[in-house]
């Protein structure tokens, strides 16, 4: 009888391994320079070439500011469902 009892006690001295699961969340930004804010050039000239510059100034400022609104965009379309 000692001897099963003893047999028992040293079944029961194994580690029990038990499993954790953690779940860290990680928020992916966007980089600062797609962030920043367009600047808006104030009109300064007097001839209908000081306007023409003006204007393809902010078309291309427009393009910039687009640009970078379809890339956040694809961003989040791609982090969309990963939640």
């Amino acid at each position: 009888m000692l001897c099963c009892l003893l047999m028992l006690c040293s079944c029961s001295s194994q580690p029990i391994v038990k499993v954790v699961t953690q779940i860290k969340m990680e928020y992916v930004l966007p980089p600062p320079e797609w962030l920043a804010l367009c600047g808006n050039p104030s009109f300064a000239g007097n001839t209908n070439i000081d306007l023409l510059n003006h204007s393809l100034t902010q078309a291309s400022l427009l393009a910039i500011c687009n640009a970078n609104m379809q890339r956040l965009q694809l961003w989040r379309q791609q982090h969309e469902y990963n939640d």
